[in-house]
């Protein structure tokens, strides 16, 4: 019956806890969606005498991010933190070390861009426009690799441009409008954590996205 007891008083803890890291991490990182977090280790109680905590998980869908001319939605983002320890019951956490990964949808990117976007190979994103040359509306494709020109931004490298009909030569400004596609850079700034973007890869299911930070604190 003590076991038992115990082990209630374990989970509750647990859930407290991990409800205020949750509201913590939401209001502290500026999100806006509420996070789910899970505080690993078994059991919970004996890492609270520590103050020292195995790791933190938490998950948020649907995150928005980016400057607020063009604001990036994340399908999801999964961040691992470890380190952890709490301060005042819970009112504030720091970590040595968070590692994240999350994904942005083509269908998303496709309307940052203003054109349907998809993965083709090789980690290249390709798009289609048409555009008119001498008076006839041609389909050309671009397609770029997806980089990291900096800690909080997604842009495009090595962009080349085809037509279907290889007999048509496009002239230059075709060529411009075609690349415009991929012109911009995209801001992903106000990723929670202080997280910097490491690496960026294109695959099947969308631009995966990998993000590191360390020594973080909320309050």
């Amino acid at each position: 019956m003590l076991v038992l007891l115990l082990v209630a008083a374990d989970r509750i803890g647990l859930a407290v806890a991990q409800g205020k890291v949750a509201d913590k991490v939401q209001s502290s990182q500026h999100l806006n969606t509420k996070p789910s977090v899970h505080i690993e280790g078994f059991p919970f109680l004996t890492q609270v005498i520590a103050n020292h905590y195995r790791a933190v998980r938490l998950d948020a869908n649907q995150l928005t991010v980016g400057s607020q001319d063009k604001r990036v939605s994340l399908d999801w983002l999964h961040a691992r933190l470890t380190g952890v320890r709490a301060t005042n019951h819970f009112s504030g956490v720091t970590a040595d070390q968070v590692v994240a990964d999350a994904k942005i949808s083509y269908p998303e990117l496709s309307q940052l861009l203003g054109v349907p976007v998809k993965y083709v190979s090789g980690g290249r994103v390709q798009a289609q426009r048409s555009v008119t040359v001498l008076g006839k509306t041609v389909t050309g494709t671009v397609s770029a690799v997806v980089t990291v020109p900096g800690g909080d931004e997604l842009g495009f490298t090595d962009v080349r441009v085809g037509v279907a009909d290889t007999s048509i030569s496009l002239p230059q400004a075709a060529v411009g409008e075609l690349t415009a596609v991929f012109a911009n850079q995209l801001s992903l700034a106000g990723l929670p954590f202080g997280l910097r973007v490491r690496r960026i890869t294109p695959d099947s299911r969308g631009v995966q996205v990998n993000a590191t930070a360390t020594d973080v604190s909320l309050g």
